[in-house]
C-alpha cells in the first residue's frame, strides 16, 4: 500500500467557444500591415484554432466544481471519501473563504481541508506533488487535486500578443493510496525567480475624474501579462526539459520507456521543441492547444482527461508530464496510469 496511483481524472471546458475569428473582434492594436490575416497569424506563433471561455457570472471554483463531480464519477468516489482537496488558481473568484474550500462545497461536503496554491501553469504538477506525500505520510488516503483558472477575467484585449493564448477551464484528478504502481519514483518541483515572464499587473494608478465609468473600471483591472520572444522560449523549454529528465533518473526509466508525454500546452512552439530536445516522437506527445489554448495550470490535467476519454491513453500507459509556469516554476512526474 505504499504507491500513489492516479485513480480517476475529469475536466470541464465551457460551452462557449471563441475561434480566432471571433477572438478577433475583440483584440486592438492588432498590426495589419504585418499580418493580414489575424487568424493565420495567430496559428502561425502560437498553434492556437480556438479557446473556451467561461459566462461572466461563472466562477473559477464553479468550473473546478464541474471537473471535480467528473473524476468523482470516473473514480467511482463520493464527496465523503475525500480527505483532502488541493486546488491551483491565480484567479480565485474569492480570497476567503480560499476556493479550495469552495470547491469542496460544491460537490456537497464542507467538512474537507482544502489548500488553495498559486503556482501558474506548473500548478497541477506542484499539486501533485504535494499530494503524493501527504498520501505517503500515512494520514490520507484520497486526495483531490483540482487546477482551474478563468483566464479570460484578466485578459487585456489592447494587447495582442497575450489576448490570444489563454482560455478557461479547468481538470481534476483523484490520487489514492494503492498496492498497485502509480506514480513512478518522486515528483519533482523547482523555482527561479524571475519577474519578467508573466505577471499580472494593475493599470490603475491615476484614475481621473474625466474618464467615464467604463473606462474607470478598465483600468483599475488587473490585467496578466505574458513575455515573449526567444529567450522566454528557450526559458520554458529548459524549464520543462530538466524537469523530465530529473523524473526520468529518479524512476530509473527512460525517454524509450515512456508511452505518451503530456507537457503543459503553453504554444505549439514550446510543446514542439519540448518533444525534440527529450527525444519523444510527435505522435506520442499530447496535444490539445489546438482547441483549448492555453489554460494554465489546468492545461495538463485537461490534456490528460481528454486523451484518457478519447481512448489514446490507457490503463497501463508510462506518462511523463512536466510544465513550467510563470516565475518561475517547474515540475514533472512520471506515472504507471
Amino acid at each position: 500500500m505504499d504507491n500513489v496511483r492516479i485513480v480517476g481524472t475529469g475536466s470541464y471546458l465551457p460551452k462557449n467557444i471563441v475561434t480566432n475569428k471571433g477572438l478577433e473582434k475583440m483584440v486592438k492594436n492588432y498590426d495589419y500591415s504585418k499580418y493580414k490575416d489575424f487568424s493565420d497569424w495567430v496559428i502561425s506563433v502560437t498553434g492556437i484554432e480556438q479557446r473556451h471561455y467561461a459566462d461572466e457570472n461563472e466562477t473559477t471554483e464553479e468550473m473546478g466544481a464541474e471537473a471535480s463531480k467528473k473524476v468523482l464519477e470516473d473514480a467511482n468516489l463520493k464527496a465523503s471519501d475525500i480527505d483532502l482537496i488541493i486546488l491551483n488558481t491565480f484567479t480565485p473568484g474569492t480570497l476567503i473563504p480560499n476556493s479550495a474550500i469552495e470547491v469542496g462545497h460544491l460537490i456537497g461536503n464542507n467538512n474537507i481541508p482544502a489548500i488553495t496554491i498559486n503556482q501558474a501553469c506548473s500548478g497541477f504538477v506542484y499539486a501533485v506533488e504535494s499530494a503524493y506525500h501527504y498520501i505517503r505520510s500515512g494520514k490520507y488516503n484520497n486526495v483531490l487535486v483540482v487546477a482551474s483558472e478563468k483566464l479570460s477575467s484578466i485578459t487585456d484585449y489592447s494587447n495582442p500578443k497575450t489576448a490570444v493564448l489563454f482560455g478557461d477551464g479547468a481538470g481534476a484528478a483523484v490520487l489514492q493510496r494503492s498496492d498497485k504502481k502509480g506514480i513512478l519514483g518522486i515528483p519533482y518541483i523547482g523555482g527561479k525567480y524571475s519577474p519578467e515572464h508573466i505577471k499580472v499587473k494593475n493599470t490603475g494608478v491615476d484614475v481621473k475624474d474625466i474618464l467615464t465609468n467604463a473606462e474607470k473600471e478598465y483600468v483599475k483591472k488587473e490585467y496578466i501579462k505574458m513575455g515573449g520572444g526567444p529567450q522566454v522560449l528557450r526559458q520554458a523549454v529548459n524549464a520543462m526539459v530538466s524537469s523530465a529528465k530529473k523524473v526520468l533518473e529518479e524512476s530509473e526509466l527512460s525517454i524509450e520507456d515512456i508511452d505518451w508525454l503530456c507537457p503543459h500546452q503553453a504554444n505549439r512552439r514550446i510543446i514542439d521543441s519540448t518533444a525534440k530536445y527529450l527525444n519523444m516522437p510527435i505522435e506520442k506527445t499530447l496535444i490539445t492547444i489546438e482547441e483549448d489554448g492555453n489554460v494554465s495550470g489546468a492545461s495538463n490535467i485537461i490534456t490528460l482527461d481528454k486523451s484518457i476519454k478519447q481512448g489514446k491513453v490507457k490503463r497501463g500507459d508510462k506518462i511523463l508530464m512536466t510544465a513550467v509556469g510563470g516565475g518561475y516554476t517547474m515540475g514533472a512526474f512520471v506515472f504507471e496510469y
